[in-house]
């Protein structure tokens, strides 16, 4: 690699330190380094690979763009399948986004309760907060069960109107599964 790379070290003047600096241009960017040379090297092995691979590959790929270029319906499936992946692609990352932030909020949730606690602990004495948590546990089941007795009147309300709601002809009664059409009285018209 015969690129100046001083350009490297200029650019990171003033956000590296002297040292640091001196460092990469000792065993980063010297050309007789470990990671020129390994570079080098692998850019010598890929070319070599590429020149070996040209006359199969270049064949078989002129044949698949030929076969794209006659049936187009194979490039739309394939932009479509494409786009199917990058749509899902970014529905994932949204849903680990979303499920990383809902787990730190519920996580600096935990530590506010435990340092609250602490410091409850801290400021009014184990007895007293003890007690203040006896008194809140309480007023948290009363509230408890008087949500729940909201929720069962509401249930057995709705399950009434549904009841009435059956037995008056709504639902499962009526001209249904009777053979009668809607307006059908029985009588014949005597024709």
């Amino acid at each position: 690699m015969e690129v100046d790379d001083v350009w490297i070290i200029n650019a990171l003047q003033g956000i590296l330190p002297e040292q640091t600096l001196q460092l990469l241009h000792d065993h980063v960017l010297h050309p007789s380094s470990t990671l020129r040379t390994v570079s080098a090297y692998t850019l010598l092995g890929i070319q070599r690979v590429a020149l070996t691979m040209q006359p199969i590959l270049a064949p078989l790929a002129e044949r698949v763009l030929v076969a794209l270029q006659d049936s187009p319906d194979f490039v739309v499936l394939g932009l479509v399948l494409a786009l199917f992946f990058i749509v899902v692609q970014v529905l994932l990352m949204i849903q680990r986004t979303i499920s990383f932030f809902t787990r730190l909020a519920f996580r600096a949730v935990l530590w506010m309760l435990i340092g609250l606690a602490i410091m409850a602990v801290w400021n009014r004495g184990p007895e007293a907060f003890i007690a203040d948590t006896v008194v809140l546990a309480r007023k948290m089941v009363v509230y408890g069960a008087m949500v729940k007795d909201i929720w069962i009147s509401e249930y057995q309300k709705y399950d009434a109107q549904t009841r009435a709601g059956a037995g008056a002809g709504a639902f499962g009664s009526g001209s249904m599964g009777t053979g009668r059409s809607a307006g059908y009285s029985g009588r014949s018209s005597g024709r």
